[in-house]
């Protein structure tokens, strides 16, 4: 398979006849389907982190737990609350919720709660629904959820269904992206500062690791190709946005069967440093003119040197260094979606035919 090739600073094109056939053929029909909340069988588990929204010890939403659960009770929403007590908790509670043939699955907190409950619904009947009560959010601003509760709370209550793809790295899904190089020792470095405050040491870690990336001589494997290049990071992208909303590929779709590989080629730390903050925020600028994508089902990275290996990340979590394979798992997760409006910012696209609840 041939990869699509898109470079510098112009919009990506789609002419790419394997990259047509993906969006054309009946896969992709059938992601799109409705769920009747009122019929369900069994009422939804709602899984919901206490403290979301907390950065640094300091509180960054306004939205609670509390609040939630009101929100679904005023749109008519059934559902049986389970809260988490600690990391990886909600994977293990989302896991009960498919034994427990549960037909859907809320989730209410930040991104990594999501996060984590998708490790276990992947591949499952089982949907996933969000309440966003977290700093950033990126999976609500890719499936076009309002970060207003009641208006998310109605979302759910619309029951539009899409399957979505995933990336998997080794046995990790990621929603988000992936990355190595720059933005995975970033990640790294900020979850300490989350974990131990801002200690002076961890800081000095920081600059010394950036001082000390330069452009790293890689391998990079897009499906049947090599690239040989230099780059400080390169993301490997299944929506457009991961970590504090950093848009690496804003062109990215969650429907399209392909990664969006960003390669940042030849670029310095201090000039990734601007592109990151330039992107934050869920700003949908282009690439530098100096990157390229390419768009594939599997991706290798590696280093050329063989002592020298760089920080792999998923979702922004650290999970080892290079080398490392990627890949996509197409139509994997299926999750309740906003509405796709001309003009909405949603990484996916609706039914060519709109869809028809159930009476």
């Amino acid at each position: 398979m041939t990869p699509l090739h898109i470079s510098g600073t112009g919009s990506a094109s789609y002419a790419d006849p394997y990259y047509v056939r993906i969006a054309k053929d009946s896969v992709a029909a059938s992601r799109h389907s409705h769920l009747d909340i009122q019929g369900l069988a069994q009422a939804p588990v709602l899984i919901f982190n206490p403290n979301s929204g907390q950065k640094l010890g300091m509180s960054t939403n306004a939205g609670s737990a509390e609040e939630a659960q009101r929100a679904l009770r005023a749109a008519g929403i059934p559902f049986d609350p389970w809260p988490t007590e600690r990391a990886g908790h909600a994977t293990e509670l989302a896991q009960a919720a498919v034994a427990d043939r549960r037909p859907l699955v809320i989730a209410a907190g930040g991104d990594g709660t999501a996060g984590e409950v998708a490790q276990a619904l992947a591949g499952t009947d089982v949907i996933l629904a969000i309440m966003p009560l977290g700093s950033i959010m990126n999976l609500a601003r890719t499936l076009c959820i309002p970060r207003d509760l009641t208006e998310a709370a109605r979302v759910i209550a619309g029951g539009q269904v899409l399957a979505m793809d995933l990336g998997k790295v080794g046995d990790v899904y990621f929603l988000e992206a992936a990355g190595v190089g720059l933005d995975a020792g970033l990640f790294g470095y900020f979850e300490q500062l989350e974990s131990k405050g801002l200690r002076k040491n961890v800081l000095r870690a920081a600059l010394r690791f950036m001082r000390g990336l330069g452009t790293p001589r890689l391998t990079v494997h897009v499906d049947d190709r090599v690239h040989q290049t230099r780059a400080p990071m390169v993301a490997v992208a299944n929506g457009p946005f991961v970590g504090a909303a950093y848009a690496l590929a804003p062109e990215a779709r969650i429907d399209d069967g392909l990664l969006d590989v960003v390669i940042f080629h030849g670029a310095s730390v201090p000039r990734m440093l601007f592109h990151l903050i330039a992107v934050a925020g869920g700003r949908r600028l282009s690439i530098p003119p100096e990157a390229e994508v390419l768009r594939a089902r599997s991706v290798r990275i590696a280093s050329r040197r063989r002592r020298r290996t760089l920080p792999v990340h998923a979702d922004g979590a650290a999970i080892g260094a290079t080398p490392m394979s990627f890949e996509v798992v197409p139509a994997a997760l299926r999750v309740l979606v906003g509405s796709a409006d001309a003009g909405a910012a949603c990484a996916w696209g609706p039914p060519a035919v709109p869809l028809l609840e159930p009476r």
